[in-house]
């Protein structure tokens, strides 16, 4: 089996240098005049805190795996055994099934609270899209069974 080695590295300085690039827009060019450029920073910061979290998680995990190798080995067999796999399957069915019930819930309200017409139908494109993916992958499933 081939090892990944510094997985989490990559998320963490792509982070590092987001997290960066947001202070110093911030701090570079506190009044930005294009009214879209004001979201630019504070973009950069939510997903360079994201990506910075995903990395360093990633890289304290893989420290402490090389410490205790018996405890590595079970989690990887924890990962690929065929019930775990099934229970996590069954559980992002149900919930894409709530999922489905409540997306369509928010855009009945977004419609009835006479919200921007585009922000409704671009909703309605995404929910639209994840509906026929599902049919898709149904169908090709069905193909190969």
């Amino acid at each position: 089996m081939k090892k990944r080695r510094n997985q989490g590295w990559v998320p963490f300085l792509l982070g590092l240098a987001l997290l960066l690039g947001a202070w110093l827009l911030l701090k570079l060019i506190p009044d930005l005049d294009a009214e879209h450029w004001r979201v630019v920073p504070f973009l950069a910061l939510g997903v360079g805190c994201g990506l910075f979290g995903s990395g360093a998680g990633a890289l304290l995990a893989a420290q402490a795996m090389k410490k205790h190798p018996e405890l590595q080995k079970q989690q990887e067999i924890n990962q690929k055994d065929e019930r775990n796999v099934a229970l996590g399957n069954a559980a992002k069915a149900r919930g894409y099934d709530l999922m489905t019930f409540a997306f369509g819930a928010m855009l009945l309200f977004s419609a009835l609270m006479e919200a921007d017409l585009l922000l409704t139908l671009v909703m309605v494109a995404v929910y639209l899209f994840i509906q026929f993916y599902t049919l898709w992958w149904r169908f090709r499933l069905e193909k190969e069974m």
